[in-house]
This record gives C-alpha cells, sequence and structure tokens, in this order.
C-alpha cells in the first residue's frame, strides 16, 4: 500500500508539471519586437517587422521585413514566408503607424486582431511617425543597440521627462472607446538622427488632427494626470531690453508637488470648468540678477502668470481642433451627469464652446544651494 502510494503521488506530481510539448527554441523563432503600419502612394497598405536575430554566424543583429497586405493577420502569413523562424507577437515592444496612415478615416480597425488574439502583446507603445514607415525601419544605427530596443528606451526616457505622452496598444483602445476624452500618442520624426517631436493628438474616429511640442505636452500632462513624473520647466524672465541681451533672463524650476480639483458646472448653454491648480516649484536656473529673499512673491506671480497663458493658450488650440485630449469630459459625467448625456455622443464639439480657466498658485520651496 505505501509502494502504491509513493506511485500515485509521484503520478499526480508530474501531471501537475506544465506541458512543453509546444515549446519552440530560440534560433527557430522570429520575436517581433517593432511592428509598423503605412500606406503607400497607390493606397495599399504596408506592414513591417523588426526582429532581433539569434545567430553566431549573422553579423547583423537585427533583420527587418516589410509587406504588402490587407490585415495585420494576413500580413505574418506573409512575413512567414521570408523569415527563417516562426513569427511570434508576444514580445512586440512598439506600434508604429505612418501619418499618412493615421490621415485615414477607420485605420484603428487594422488593430482589431491585437485586441482579439490574447498572445498579441497589449503593452506596446504607439507611435505616429512623421513620413515613410520603411525608411524608420531600414535606419542605421550602428553606435546604438537594436532600433526597437533603441526607439523603446527614447519613449520611456521621454515620458518620464513629460515631453511625450506613453500611450500603450490597450491605453489607446480605452481612449478610442471612451466619450469623454480624444486619443493621444507619441509623434517621432527623423532629421539627422530620429527624435521623439512631442505628441500626437488625434480627432475622436482616430485620425490625425494636431501635434503639440514637448513643453505644450508638460502642461497637458499636468491637466491630464497632474503631478507625474519629472516635471521641469522654463520662461522667459520680462525684461524690457530682452532683445538687446546674447545671455537672456531664462528661468528655470521643477514641480515637486502639485495639488489639482476642478469644478464643473453648466450654465448658460455650456459648460464651464474651473481648475484650480496649487503647485511647490524649486529654482533650478536663473539666469539674472534676483534678490530672492525680498521679491520672491514677485517671481511667484511671475511664474503663475506663465503658467496660466501657456495652460489657456494649449486648451484654445485644442477647442479649435474640436479634440479634448485633457479628458474634461469626464468631469463633465461625473459632476454635471444629465447635462453630459445630452453631448456624450459629440464631446468634443461640446468642449469647442465651453469655457475652461486656470487658477494656478505657486509657491517656491527652493533655490538651489546658492543665493
Amino acid at each position: 500500500m505505501r509502494k502504491a502510494l509513493r506511485v500515485f503521488l509521484a503520478m499526480l506530481m508530474l501531471l501537475s508539471l506544465p506541458g512543453c510539448m509546444d515549446r519552440i527554441d530560440l534560433e527557430d523563432a522570429t520575436l517581433s519586437l517593432m511592428v509598423g503600419l503605412d500606406l503607400n502612394e497607390k493606397n495599399e497598405l504596408l506592414f513591417y517587422v523588426s526582429s532581433p536575430v539569434f545567430s553566431r554566424e549573422a553579423k547583423v543583429k537585427s533583420e527587418e521585413f516589410g509587406v504588402r497586405a490587407e490585415s495585420l493577420r494576413q500580413s505574418r502569413a506573409r512575413f512567414d514566408e521570408m523569415v527563417s523562424g516562426m513569427t511570434l507577437s508576444g514580445k512586440i515592444q512598439l506600434f508604429v503607424v505612418g501619418k499618412r496612415l493615421l490621415d485615414t478615416p477607420d485605420w484603428f480597425r487594422l488593430l482589431d486582431v491585437v485586441y482579439r488574439d490574447a498572445r498579441f502583446s497589449v503593452n506596446a507603445r504607439m507611435i505616429a511617425y512623421n513620413g515613410p514607415v520603411h525608411d524608420l525601419f531600414h535606419l542605421p544605427t550602428p553606435a546604438k543597440p537594436r532600433l526597437a530596443l533603441h526607439l523603446t528606451k527614447l519613449v520611456d526616457t521621454a515620458n518620464r521627462r513629460n515631453i511625450t505622452v506613453k500611450t500603450t496598444v490597450q491605453e489607446l483602445h480605452r481612449q478610442m472607446y471612451e466619450k469623454g476624452m480624444t486619443p493621444s500618442i507619441t509623434k517621432l520624426d527623423k532629421e539627422k538622427e530620429t527624435r521623439v517631436m512631442g505628441t500626437a493628438l488625434l480627432k475622436e474616429q482616430g485620425t490625425f488632427a494636431t501635434e503639440i511640442t514637448g513643453s505644450e505636452t508638460t502642461y497637458m500632462q499636468m491637466l491630464l494626470h497632474g503631478k507625474m513624473g519629472e516635471i521641469s520647466l522654463s520662461m522667459s524672465y520680462p525684461d524690457e531690453e530682452q532683445n538687446k541681451k546674447i545671455v537672456k533672463n531664462r528661468l528655470s524650476y521643477f514641480v515637486k508637488g502639485m495639488d489639482k480639483k476642478v469644478k464643473t458646472r453648466h450654465a448658460d448653454g455650456r459648460f464651464q470648468f474651473e481648475v484650480d491648480m496649487k503647485m511647490q516649484v524649486s529654482i533650478s536656473e536663473r539666469q539674472f540678477p534676483f534678490d530672492m529673499e525680498k521679491d520672491y512673491k514677485k517671481m511667484e506671480k511671475a511664474i503663475e502668470q506663465e503658467m496660466v497663458h501657456q495652460f489657456q493658450e494649449l486648451i484654445t488650440k485644442c477647442q479649435k481642433m474640436n479634440i479634448d485630449p485633457f479628458g474634461f469630459g469626464l468631469y463633465a459625467r461625473a459632476q454635471e451627469y444629465q447635462e453630459w448625456k445630452k453631448v456624450e455622443n459629440d464631446w468634443p464639439r461640446a468642449f469647442a464652446q465651453a469655457t475652461v480657466r486656470i487658477d494656478a498658485h505657486v509657491s517656491i520651496k527652493g533655490n538651489g544651494i546658492v543665493k
């Protein structure tokens, strides 16, 4: 009986072990790290893939392929005709969409298989590329890691600095179906080198609306998320002789803490938002003489005025384009639900008619280690 019990327990433990019948060696797999979608001059869909090469004999450590297809699933079959291993999608880090395709309505439907197939990575970053995606995928980077890894680090670092957003494939799905805001994704461009050029703002249907710079993205992130990552801002300090100077009166500071409150009401046929922002800042650079002990209140006032100006300018720019990347619709739904229900299916147009007032209250809490 004891022998039989031991055999039974051994068999039970063996049965509980995970199966390895479907395992694939790295040498037999093509791990897609970056996927590209674009449109050519003939309005034909183009798909690209970049994968690492696991071979001691190979001098090039990554391979890039491009095919014409009508869907992502069909493109995988075309890639399997060209690559040496089975194409796998669970390690994708980036989805790059060309500007030409972004201008096409319903391009988002091409990602249907990503959300339908559990083997796809939904943590991949979404990128809008200003130019032919072919040029990006065949960009030589001899002094950098593999292109996909380099671009992933580039986007993540820029996001930590709040000069671009980090919209994953899963987050894009939420933004596309969220009626209270419009989507936004990382904007990438190539001059001499590949650079993060701020953020691409999309319309409600997902088509390209406009782009904003890295500094504008910082202000958008503050309205959308509040204090998130490192927030570093710079401004020109008022000076009557500014244009005559070589070294300008520049002031830079870190936002160390932030408390944001949004009040919403509906009056005179439009939504009205009052955003109260209390911020603690630390001066990181000052290129002009200033008595901080006596006149620090004057500097706080100058920072407040500059912040309000930048916020209002960015909000007005987005209202003219009928987009709401800040998520003001979420506050409208939470605080004025009955009025929100009347405009929920056309919120960007309702936001374009809304009034937004920003009240900034700045407190300087640090001045560096010099006077």
